[in-house]
């Protein structure tokens, strides 16, 4: 990626599309990817937790990268999980990342009986002794058990030349976006997660955007641009008008069920499965998403 592209904004994050054989459905990057370029997102974001990745094979890897790749083009760049469980498969991840077009590798830590600095930071040094793209640090503690505390994520941006941003999910986020800017002089791109939950106030306290699966993306991109342009009363409304279906998407083990739901009734895929142990919503849920939806009016105007 080149230093001067634009990487600040909203990245949508993908989930990964299923046929009913339980196959993974490559077809479907294409809409989903162009669902994110007509809705003005910086760029996507593949095999990270929304995508399933640590539900995939590592040949199923290879073919979901070039479809995303491919359906970005040049317009939007193309983030790529490669987060493993040891520096070798990292580094091995973040080199086919690399070599298959994508524009930055998203990294988590690897999950640990006994996490410690030393073994994090030794991870994180396997990616970029091979990585000529950006890193994007992962802080996700519920997911990894790993808890990164401000100072050790400066030391990462600060040692490792390619650790540019941070993907924040640790809450609460925007106090420890504060918390984050100051260790890193304000140096580091901060982005938020979490399904936008706190987006308006990450980023009045210093994110750069954030990566995240919300159904409606260009939402979450007028509330950024009208940060941007300062006009503040504006975006609080957009985002506050929002809360409920940004609150309701964001449910504990169903979420991913209900955004996939979601973006196959927006046309962005054809099926809403998951793979197991995950579970579909059942009638109940849907009744209420669609209570939901009625009340909060999903026809997108002036935003």
């Amino acid at each position: 990626m080149s230093a001067e592209r634009k990487f600040q904004g909203i990245h949508f994050m993908l989930p990964t599309p299923f046929d009913q054989n339980g196959d993974v459905d490559t077809s479907s990057f294409e809409q989903l990817v162009n669902g994110a370029r007509i809705a003005k997102c910086t760029g996507v974001v593949a095999l990270g937790v929304m995508g399933e990745a640590h539900r995939l094979t590592d040949s199923e890897r290879g073919p979901i990268i070039d479809a995303v790749v491919k359906a970005a083009s040049d317009d939007l760049t193309v983030t790529i999980g490669v987060s493993a469980e040891s520096g070798h498969s990292l580094a091995s991840r973040t080199r086919d990342a690399q070599s298959a077009g994508a524009s930055a590798v998203m990294i988590a830590p690897a999950k640990m009986a006994k996490p410690n600095s030393v073994s994090t930071f030794n991870y994180y040094e396997a990616a970029q002794e091979v990585t000529q793209i950006p890193i994007v640090i992962q802080d996700l503690p519920e997911q990894t058990g790993v808890h990164l505390e401000p100072e050790f994520i400066g030391k990462l941006h600060g040692k490792l030349p390619d650790a540019k941003y941070l993907k924040l999910e640790d809450p609460p986020t925007p106090q420890k976006i504060t918390k984050v800017i100051n260790a890193t002089g304000g140096h580091m791109g901060i982005f938020g997660g979490l399904g936008g939950a706190f987006l308006f106030e990450e980023l009045r306290r210093g994110a750069i955007g954030t990566m995240t699966g919300f159904a409606y993306p260009e939402v979450l991109v007028s509330v950024y641009n009208y940060i941007v342009k300062n006009d503040i009363e504006r975006a609080r409304n957009i985002f506050y008008s929002w809360l409920p279906l940004i609150r309701y998407e964001n449910s504990a083990g169903i979420g991913l069920s209900i955004r996939k739901e979601l973006m196959k009734r927006r046309g962005f895929i054809k099926s809403a499965d998951v793979r197991s142990p995950t579970t579909p919503i059942d009638t109940r849920t849907e009744e209420e998403l669609n209570d939901l939806l009625i009340a909060l009016d999903t026809h997108i105007k002036d935003i």
